[in-house]
């Protein structure tokens, strides 16, 4: 498995949010946690900035998880239906009203099948 640096950075920034969400933690919160500013956090997290070793150490301490869960990338985090509502959030924030009302209507009646 070939990765590149900004790959790498998108991943772990990835999965340092998907624990952070399952733990219900905003990113002031972690950001605190571990000692950082809020605004690196978020950079992080977007795979903007390559945290250092010493830096996902601090995150590692935030969430409450050894430095190797984080970098498992062989596994992926329990999702929590938390998560998935968060990231349908996110997924319909940009996208125009009707069109996001037309998204809701479609998940409501895939609910109904299930």
């Amino acid at each position: 498995m070939s990765f590149d640096r900004e790959k790498i950075s998108y991943i772990v920034g990835m999965r340092i949010r998907d624990y952070r969400l399952m733990r219900k933690m905003s990113q002031e919160t972690l950001a605190f946690e571990s000692d950082l500013h809020p605004a690196f956090l978020s950079q992080v997290e977007r795979g903007e900035k390559c945290p250092s070793l010493e830096t996902l150490y601090k995150i590692c301490t935030g969430l409450k998880i050894p430095l190797h869960e984080l970098m498992d990338f062989s596994s992926e985090p329990e999702p929590t239906n938390g998560e998935a509502i968060e990231r349908i959030k996110r997924a319909l924030e940009n996208l125009p009203a009707d069109k996001a009302v037309s998204i809701a209507q479609i998940v409501e009646e895939i609910v109904k099948i299930i």
